[in-house]
């Protein structure tokens, strides 16, 4: 179901952010990022500019944090097939080198971060994994396994219930054979 759909079913644009944020969960766990501020945005181009930007609010640059974001449309939709994860890294001087949006009819303006400031997040698979890396499942069974001297329940045929049941050493399994000679 594409996040549209979602909308008319009455999702709010935190729980869509949250959906947004499941994508990169991943990546943020296995770079060690604890509580990223994640707020994907809208890439565009301004009248006055030549480059694409993102808009972000005084409240959420004043937070102090590197963001993380992802191009989304305007209704939260995923803008890049592969879901591409980006960071800004924060500059306390934001107030200072970033242009401003014109204040809209709350008085609230946004300021332009350029879309080249941004770092693509990627987190490289080894080519290769080492040979050694899994386990030869075989040996490791016949290690725990050994069907010379015991075996799973699951493993007992009707050879080695007739030799339990008849007393005599009728089993495939010599192990077993010798237990019922020994009684």
């Amino acid at each position: 179901m594409s996040l549209s759909t979602k909308e008319s079913a009455g999702i709010s644009r935190k729980e869509k952010t949250e959906h947004l944020f499941m994508e990169h969960e991943h990546t943020f766990n296995t770079l060690d990022i604890i509580n990223p501020l994640f707020i994907p945005k809208c890439a565009y181009i301004p009248y006055s500019g030549a480059e694409h930007v993102l808009g972000f609010f005084p409240s959420e640059l004043k937070k102090g944090v590197d963001i993380y974001t992802e191009f989304v449309s305007i209704e939260l939709e995923p803008e890049d097939p592969k879901r591409t994860l980006y960071k800004w890294r924060y500059n306390p001087h934001y107030a200072t080198e970033y242009e401003t949006t014109e204040p809209n009819s709350k008085g609230d303006i946004r300021y332009l971060i350029p879309v080249s400031e941004l770092i693509k997040i990627e987190v490289k698979m080894e080519e290769t994994l080492p040979k050694d890396s899994f386990p030869d499942f075989e040996k490791l069974v016949e290690q725990i396994i050994d069907p010379n001297s015991d075996a799973p329940l699951g493993s007992m045929t009707m050879k080695d219930f007739a030799a339990i049941m008849w007393k005599k050493p009728v089993s495939g399994k010599k192990w077993l054979n010798d237990l019922i000679k020994q009684k």
